[in-house]
């Protein structure tokens, strides 16, 4: 049952999450909320924010910060 108000919890964060980018996008007011409010990461190297297929991944100091949530991801 825990594993259910996990899945839950995730869903109702997730679903949030979108609410406010969407909110967020489409006022040119709160635009720069996207990266700030909502933990987004923004790199000034190409990066796109997949990091499985990234050459770029072992030296990557933001890849170290988030690699946990890949891994879980992938896992």
């Amino acid at each position: 049952m825990k594993g259910n108000l996990d899945k839950e919890k995730l869903r109702t964060q997730f679903k949030n999450r979108v609410e406010k980018f969407d909110k967020y996008f489409n006022d040119p007011e709160q635009f720069h909320k996207i990266f700030t409010e909502l933990g987004f990461i923004y790199v000034e190297d190409g990066c796109d924010g997949f990091c499985p297929e990234c050459e770029q991944m072992p030296k990557c100091e933001t890849y170290k910060e988030i690699k946990d949530e890949w891994e879980w991801l992938y896992s």
